[in-house]
């Protein structure tokens, strides 16, 4: 037999096995900049149970410029923040990482970038609530919409129809339709038959947002430390007093006062007029 059937077959069968390449070790300056597509990261809509420390990955249903997360170390994800210039990302303080994103199809977390060194803040009148871990809500059943908030004592709360149970720092709350009127709207998220939708989230945050308080007529309005405190005009309105032991007990015209026996009127600075109760 011929030796060059042979030797052509030994070529073939080596060409076929020396044709992968170790671009760590055997390339230099390597440029994808003419490459149809680059896809160097993982990406999902929902975070991996797991991850090993220097792991990237790019959430896809997060709201821009919340995307991309990094594996800090085994099994913690973290939001990694954006940089100065350009197009601004959201950083904490404009509560970009007090998001919701679905973990799982029965799991949303939220504040998942809220971390100690870069806190959650959030301002409800002149109190501010710094939040440094994630908290998560679980639904097992039900069809419906889930109102998540902060609520006026600063707690992060998910109202629901449904069956919702929530973990690490927030509360369930049964029977909400809608946010209440002294909560801080964060987003809305939607279920069906015991599962959060894929699509569900709206994100409802504001960076930005103030409550105009005007006086009606009879009404005073004094401002301090953030805080707006309404009372009444006594100068329009008369003022309930206690009854005064004497007719130059202290008082301001218009305010009023009754006991079993009198009623009570001050018509001027420290001047009381009584007259007497009768029955008929």
């Amino acid at each position: 037999m011929s030796l060059r059937p042979l030797i052509l077959l030994f070529c073939i069968e080596h060409a076929w096995s020396q044709t992968q390449i170790d671009l760590q070790a055997q390339s230099r300056n390597v440029d994808f900049s003419s490459a149809a597509t680059t896809r160097p990261l993982k990406s999902g809509t929902a975070l991996p149970a797991t991850c090993t420390a220097g792991e990237m990955f790019f959430l896809t249903n997060a709201a821009q410029g919340s995307n991309l997360y990094g594996c800090a170390t085994a099994n913690n994800w973290s939001l990694e923040g954006g940089g100065s210039g350009g197009t601004p990302v959201q950083s904490a303080s404009q509560l970009g990482d007090l998001a919701v994103i679905l973990n799982a199809p029965s799991t949303l977390v939220i504040g998942p970038g809220c971390v100690p060194v870069r806190p959650c803040n959030a301002r409800l009148g002149s109190l501010t609530f710094s939040f440094t871990a994630s908290a998560s809500a679980a639904i097992s059943s039900g069809t419906g919409t889930a109102f998540i908030y902060l609520d006026s004592t600063g707690r992060l709360t998910v109202g629901h129809n449904m069956t919702v149970t929530c973990a690490s720092g927030c509360q369930a709350v049964s029977g909400v339709t809608g946010f209440p009127s002294d909560s801080l709207p964060l987003f809305t998220w939607t279920a069906a038959n015991g599962t959060w939708d894929s699509a569900g989230g709206t994100d409802v945050r504001a960076f930005q947002s103030t409550t105009n308080v005007a006086a009606g007529l009879g009404m005073l309005a004094a401002i301090a430390n953030g805080r707006t405190t309404l009372s009444i005009d006594p100068t329009l309105i008369g003022v309930w007093s206690p009854p005064p032991a004497i007719s130059s007990s202290a008082c301001s015209a218009g305010a009023w006062s009754m006991d079993a026996n009198f009623y009570y009127l001050c018509i001027a600075a420290n001047t009381w007029r009584r007259v007497a109760l009768s029955t008929w």
